[in-house]
């Protein structure tokens, strides 16, 4: 019991967190139209680097990076694209649609945990799924019926792909998450994370967002929220390896749904945005959905 409670509260932890950094890229945008997700993130997968110095102390860093690269390489491209495809999203469609769809990335878990990590799900397990989808439909049909998203942005369709393409990724780097923090440990996943992470984002700015940075007025509150951003990311990618370990790559995926709902709170005080009596019904049912699903005998792996 204390573990799973231990596991609720690090995915409610890790939800806050992701609120922070939605709320820190929103004020990017809003006060100064800045848009540049990949140079965002960099910062938070150089601050990862930090545990490249616990491997060397440990006296395993070169041995870690020769023999583990071929699986945490891919996992930073995918993490790394993840991040990146959801904000390009944002771009052509609405903000509603892309929450909607960013559930998807729940039964993609599932089904990817099922066939690559042998995890059997209970009937109880898949109803809670579907509960925590529900709740999230709620939030949905609130913000339309408030009439935030009357825009159906520039091109929905693609919007649309982006948001599920964006779901994939984020499952696919989830799972392959668990599988390593459980083969391997978790500071081998963060320090390797960091150090390719930091490599791949190097070279998509470079690419990608180099005249935006050349052409962009810095000022104090610009940095300080890049800043804000990089260190509730770092926050979250520090803590999720532990729920890994702890709960799975499925309750953690549950647990952030939650995030939309804080987004949404605070950005009450930023934003002079006004909540429906909806939101608290959403809220309600997804940490409904959570303790049905860790209250359900846990779930087994296959045999060999």
């Amino acid at each position: 019991v204390k573990k799973r409670m231990t596991g609720l509260a690090l995915g409610q932890l890790l939800s806050v967190m992701i609120a922070g950094t939605a709320i820190f890229s929103q004020l990017l945008v809003v006060h100064y139209g800045v848009n540049i997700p990949t140079s965002q993130s960099l910062l938070n997968y150089l601050l990862l680097c930090v545990y490249l110095i616990v491997l060397a102390k440990r006296g395993v860093l070169w041995e870690t990076i020769k023999t583990k690269s071929i699986y945490f390489a891919p996992l930073a491209l995918v993490d790394m694209e993840a991040n990146y495809i959801v904000v390009k999203a944002y771009q052509y469609t609405t903000i509603t649609s892309v929450m909607l769809l960013d559930c998807f990335t729940i039964p993609c878990v599932v089904v990817l945990s099922r066939i690559f990590l042998k995890t059997r799900f209970t009937f109880v397990h898949i109803s809670a799924v579907v509960l925590a989808i529900a709740g999230m439909v709620i939030l949905v049909v609130s913000d339309l019926l408030q009439g935030e998203s009357a825009n159906g942005g520039s091109n929905p369709l693609l919007g649309d792909f982006l948001s599920l393409a964006s779901s994939v990724c984020y499952a696919i780097s989830n799972v392959g998450q668990e599988a390593t923090v459980k083969k391997f440990d978790r500071i081998s996943y963060l320090a390797m994370i960091g150090l390719y992470g930091s490599i791949f984002c190097g070279i998509q700015m470079a690419i990608l967002e180099r005249n935006e940075l050349a052409t962009m007025h810095w000022n104090g509150e610009i940095v300080g929220y890049i800043v804000g951003f990089a260190v509730c990311l770092f926050i979250m990618y520090s803590f999720a390896p532990m729920m890994m370990e702890i709960a799975g790559a499925t309750v953690m995926n549950l647990s952030l749904l939650t995030s939309d709902i804080f987004g949404i709170i605070a950005a009450i005080f930023l934003f002079d945005r006004s909540l429906s009596w909806l939101y608290f019904l959403s809220f309600f049912v997804i940490c409904s959905a959570l303790v049905i699903y860790n209250l359900a005998s846990p779930h087994a792996k296959d045999s060999e």
